[in-house]
């Protein structure tokens, strides 16, 4: 059909002109639509990536972090059954009058030890029946090594809810590429259709989903680690 044909046509039947005009302005936004949905979900499975990787390296500090409690909490522990018996005989010493071996084992006791001995002397247990029982039970007595075996706890418990986030942003980065797919998927099959209104319906889904999926897109924090 010639040029001055196809005129003639139009002229005798616009909605043909009008269908033809629809159709290349629906052709020309899936295809806008199509390629910012494509862009999009690749950006989405690259996030997702990285989130992975920030809640398997995280996770790794909570294991070494978990590690170092459990040693710094046993050190502690093995410190303070040290310094109990070395208090034993220290006053088995002392009630009975041995000031040699007295000062032998107050000289050795480590400094935390001595702090909360010295305390708790001056408490006069011997006649004061409202003295605490032990120098493990004065504020003076203080484990560098449970305090940092504490310290480590709290980070691993950071470290482990930091990690579940980062699990939790990855998994739903993974929803956007889903929604993004589902884009591709209404916007790809707007142009199969031979009903006009089939594709205007296909291409308004379209649309719409992204652009609600765009907008949850924009809440979502980007990783930078």
């Amino acid at each position: 059909m010639t040029e001055r044909e196809h005129a003639d046509v139009s002229r005798r039947n616009p909605d043909t002109l009008e269908k033809r005009e629809t159709s290349r302005w629906l052709d020309i936004g899936s295809a806008i639509v199509l390629a910012l949905a494509t862009m999009a979900s690749a950006w989405c499975g690259y996030q997702s990536a990285l989130w992975s990787g920030v809640q398997t390296f995280r996770l790794a500090a909570v294991s070494t972090a978990g590690r170092e409690a459990a040693a710094q909490s046993m050190k502690a522990l093995e410190l303070r059954g040290l310094d109990a018996s070395m208090f034993i005989n220290y006053v088995e010493a002392r009630g009975r009058g041995d000031t040699s071996l007295e000062d032998f084992l107050y000289q050795r006791f480590r400094p935390e030890m001595r702090k909360a001995l010295d305390a708790w002397l001056k408490t006069d247990p011997l006649h004061n029946p409202h003295a605490p029982l032990t120098p493990f039970q004065m504020a003076e007595y203080v484990q560098p090594e449970l305090l940092e075996a504490q310290r480590q706890q709290r980070e691993a418990e950071k470290m482990e809810a930091a990690a579940r986030q980062a699990n939790q942003f990855s998994d739903q980065y993974v929803l956007f590429t889903v929604l993004f797919a589902t884009v591709l998927f209404f916007g790809g099959i707007s142009g199969t259709f031979r009903s006009r209104r089939l594709q205007l319906t296909a291409f308004a889904i379209a649309v719409l989903l992204f652009v609600v999926t765009v907008v949850g897109l924009g809440t979502m924090p980007i990783c930078n680690e």
